[in-house]
């Protein structure tokens, strides 16, 4: 009797201790000192940080907040460095925390890039929140100052140039010359490549935008492929479009070029 109460005893202490080891780790429960936006990190400007998130260890939200130092441009970029092993979503907030853009992660690509958005010198945060997987990643806020206004030169009329010609002596019947109706045209860089099909790619083009007068909708094309661009969204300095070309293609061609209504 007293050895079958002995192995009741025992199994019960197994029992207990297998409980033990199976203990749900709650949600955000080890986040460290970063886990909410009244407690994020400051990550500096023009500085990349590098940290880990992981679900099933606890650590499910980290938050950070930047201040630029003056008016202009940020653009936010975060690397994964396991995208196979985390679903996150990454969010930039404005100082409220009112979300100003966000993105989720997906199991093939490493590098999420955020369109430049204009900023004041006040705090904005960025967030990584993740129910599933774990990963270290890379997080960068880069400042860019707003560009100089475009003055151009005034155009002075001459009197000779309002004068009507005389025709050369002994007449002429050839026709007078078609005034030049050429559209000035403006070069940008691709600076980004998103696959979106076959022989389709998303293309962000830098140095062009809607301070030199691009828009939507604009007449762009690759050069050196000399294929059409189709501009969907343009910023004060980025456009965003389409082009039927593969990524391999785009590593050689880089430069687009835009007519300026």
């Amino acid at each position: 009797m007293a050895k079958k109460i002995l192995l009741s005893l025992a199994a019960i202490a197994a029992f207990a201790a297998a409980g033990c080891s199976e203990k749900t780790i709650e949600y955000n429960s080890n986040s460290g000192v970063n886990g909410s936006r009244d407690s994020a990190s400051q990550l500096l400007i023009d500085t990349s940080y590098t940290e880990d998130i992981s679900a099933p260890k606890g650590d499910n939200e980290d938050w950070y907040y930047f201040v630029p130092p003056e008016e202009g441009f940020i653009g936010v970029r975060v690397f994964i460095d396991h995208p196979q092993s985390l679903i996150a979503t990454i969010t930039i907030r404005d100082s409220f925390g009112k979300p100003v853009n966000s993105m989720q992660t997906n199991h093939s690509e490493n590098t999420y890039e955020f369109e430049k958005f204009e900023v004041k010198p006040e705090r904005y945060f960025v967030s990584l929140i993740t129910t599933d997987g774990e990963s270290n990643y890379t997080l960068r806020a880069d400042f860019e100052l707003p560009p100089p206004p475009v003055i151009e030169d005034p155009v002075v009329e001459t009197p000779s140039s309002t004068r009507p010609r005389k025709p050369p002596i002994g007449g002429s019947n050839q026709p007078a010359p078609e005034p030049d109706t050429a559209k000035p045209t403006i070069a940008g860089t691709i600076v980004l490549v998103t696959p979106r099909g076959e022989n389709l790619s998303e293309i962000k083009i830098n140095g062009i935008g809607k301070n030199k007068g691009v828009k939507a909708g604009a007449k762009a094309y690759l050069r050196g492929l000399n294929r059409k661009v189709d501009l969907y969204k343009c910023l004060n300095t980025s456009c965003t479009g389409t082009v039927k070309a593969t990524s391999e293609e785009l590593t050689h061609y880089d430069k687009v070029d835009v007519e300026v209504e």
